[in-house]
């Protein structure tokens, strides 16, 4: 089932198989303004230099092959930014966040990490997610442990793990 979920001033929808491409070319037009330099700096190779519609589709693409990919937009139907989440095992997902530079600072990503944690605590069987930071990105490191999520020792990486086990219904 599709992870769907509103917050406050956030509307988070997942982008499904029966989404079609050719009917939202302002996702691929917003997509380069979203995956800015300062935007992408600690991410993997794949979301850089993301500066036209047709490399912004085949970005788009390969994130959905591989994650479960939401949209994440504001009251005004601007889409603002994107969560993804791969899942590991039926039990476990990799996740990931980033927001349009402009939309920074305004406690935003909190609002979609709580109301994501949220929906899948209600809609899924994970029973822990895992996000990676770059160790020079304190403020998703700040922000990831505001949340619960306990950094994992590192293991001579770049990357921190912070894992959020989910908590599990009494019996």
């Amino acid at each position: 089932m599709a992870i769907s979920f509103e917050s406050q001033r956030l509307k988070v929808v997942e982008i499904t198989e029966e989404f079609d491409l050719s009917k939202h070319s302002y996702l691929l037009e917003r997509i380069p303004q979203i995956l800015t330099p300062a935007v992408v700096e600690n991410l993997p190779p794949y979301f850089h230099e993301i500066g036209s519609g047709k490399q912004a589709r085949i970005w788009l693409e390969r994130m959905l092959l591989e994650s479960r990919l939401l949209q994440v937009k504001v009251e005004d139907n601007e889409l603002i930014g994107f969560l993804f989440a791969y899942v590991e095992n039926d039990d476990c997902a990799h996740i990931g966040y980033l927001l349009a530079e402009e939309y920074w600072g305004r406690g935003l990503a909190s609002e979609l990490l709580q109301g994501f944690i949220h929906e899948v605590d209600k809609s899924e069987s994970w029973l822990k997610l895992i996000g990676g930071v770059d160790q020079s990105n304190v403020a998703s490191a700040k922000l990831l442990m505001k949340l619960g999520f306990i950094a994992q020792p590192a293991k001579g990486s770049c990357v921190v793990f912070y894992e959020y086990t989910i908590p599990q219904p009494q019996s």
